[in-house]
């Protein structure tokens, strides 16, 4: 992975520590260290528990995300000397990350926006998991983009009606927690659903969080996990963005229904189907800053984890960043780093993605406060995309403001349409690289000269 051009050996080096960072969560690098293969048996461990299977008739693996195609690709190469059968395995992943891989049945997904594709593959896993059997094991691969990239709408909602919905909760401002929420309660297989199909075989989940604070019912909305919230919440909600009453008939009177029939409800964690399931974390956007540290503090590098668990809008976190600067004397030369999933609420028409939004939001006020401050400010996505479009993310320096006046750009127009995109492009600043089949959120990194 690289940028799209380098300037200065800033920007090389900020790329250096988000490559590592990024190949430090990448399933083929990570997922040796929670699999053993003894055999007939399959031995899963990590520091905290040790975990047994043996005595089994077969084993699927299932790889729905982001990562899927890297996690395939590894378990399969892990399972090459289990002795017993290993089944056709599934794949479900984004177009961008999409590869055909053997003993796979492989499914290119909609994301962020669910397809026809995706329900297509929800079905045939149906298919698969219900005939299982108590002695059949499902090794479930889970990855950020799973809620997008599955889905299986409930009753009489159709798939359009849930994309409609979909759309508008990404542009309406709400937090990932809030619209998987939302999600769970319009699903089949989210909030623990999935098990309702597997029940009674055997499921464990390695999960790989693109979520802040690694709740693991968030993460693409928990397909193996409990889930303790309610179609109360999912309204709630709705009604708090105001999207109550722009909603299809058939989702209202699905989500009115969950509320009076309790039936209906995800199961929680006194559900029979959580008897046989295991949920191992295998890899996250804290882990990943960890790992950029580690390697600074190995090179000598003068840095310090900053910010994690990042939330909120961009233009509030940009000028929180600024705040802290203000506040603090950092010794210089240092690197600060942070990480997390900010939210962008859309106005305009324009192109880009949060981490855009956000540098350029970083470099409209920092002058404010710094009028002679040297930087460079890398934010991106950890799976290679930024919103939808073909940049990962972006980098800029303190030099960036006076080319965008140079170049007569009206920025506060441009962030107004959320025309982020077009704006780092007329001044070569988009970070674009191939994707990178893992997905733990955003990093981003600011030198100070």
């Amino acid at each position: 992975m690289s940028l799209s051009r380098v300037k200065n050996g800033s920007e090389n080096l900020l790329m250096d520590l988000f490559n590592y960072g990024v190949s430090n969560v990448q399933p083929r690098n990570i997922l040796k260290k929670f699999i053993k293969i003894n055999k007939t048996k399959i031995i899963v461990s990590n520091n905290a528990y040790s975990k047994t299977y043996d005595n089994l008739n077969s084993v699927i693996p299932i790889c729905v995300g982001k990562a899927s195609v890297d996690m395939g690709k590894t378990a399969l190469s892990l399972l090459q000397d289990f002795e017993n059968e290993v089944s056709e395995g599934v794949i479900v992943v984004n177009k961008e990350n999409f590869k055909k891989v053997k003993g796979f049945k492989c499914f290119s997904s909609g994301h962020p926006v669910p397809n026809k594709n995706g329900l297509l593959a929800s079905y045939f896993i149906e298919n698969k998991l219900n005939s299982l059997s108590e002695k059949d094991l499902v090794l479930f691969f889970l990855s950020g983009g799973g809620s997008a990239l599955l889905p299986y709408p409930s009753a009489k909602i159709k798939i359009a009606q849930k994309v409609s919905l979909n759309r508008k909760l990404l542009s309406s401002g709400a937090d990932i927690k809030e619209i998987n929420t939302v999600r769970k309660h319009l699903s089949k297989i989210k909030g623990g659903n999935l098990l309702k199909m597997s029940f009674p075989a055997k499921v464990h989940s390695f999960i790989l969080s693109d979520v802040i604070g690694d709740d693991l019912s968030s993460i693409s909305s928990g397909p193996t996990v409990p889930d303790e919230t309610s179609f109360n919440d999912a309204k709630r909600i709705l009604r708090k963005y105001k999207l109550w009453n722009d909603m299809h008939e058939s989702i209202k009177e699905h989500i009115e229904l969950g509320i009076y029939d309790k039936s209906l409800e995800t199961p929680d964690k006194t559900n029979k189907v959580f008897l046989n399931v295991e949920n191992t974390l295998i890899g996250s956007n804290s882990l990943c800053l960890k790992s950029i540290d580690s390697l600074c503090k190995k090179k000598n590098i003068n840095s310090k984890i900053w910010k994690n668990n990042l939330e909120g809008d961009v233009q509030i976190i940009a000028k929180n960043f600024i705040q802290d600067l203000k506040k603090k004397n950092y010794k210089k030369p240092m690197i600060l780093i942070s990480g997390g999933e900010s939210t962008v609420k859309i106005k305009g028409k324009g192109k880009g993605g949060r981490n855009q939004e956000f540098a350029l939001h970083f470099i409209k006020n920092i002058r404010k406060s710094f009028s002679n401050l040297k930087f460079t400010l890398l934010s991106a996505g950890t799976d290679g995309r930024d919103g939808p479009t073909n940049a990962a993310g972006a980098i800029v320096n303190d030099k960036s403001l006076d080319l965008i006046v140079s170049k007569k750009i009206n920025l506060d127009k441009e962030l107004e349409n959320n025309n982020s995109y077009q704006v780092l492009k007329k001044i070569n600043s988009l970070v674009i690289i191939n994707g990178t089949n893992t997905n733990v959120a955003d990093i981003q990194l600011l030198m100070i000269n």
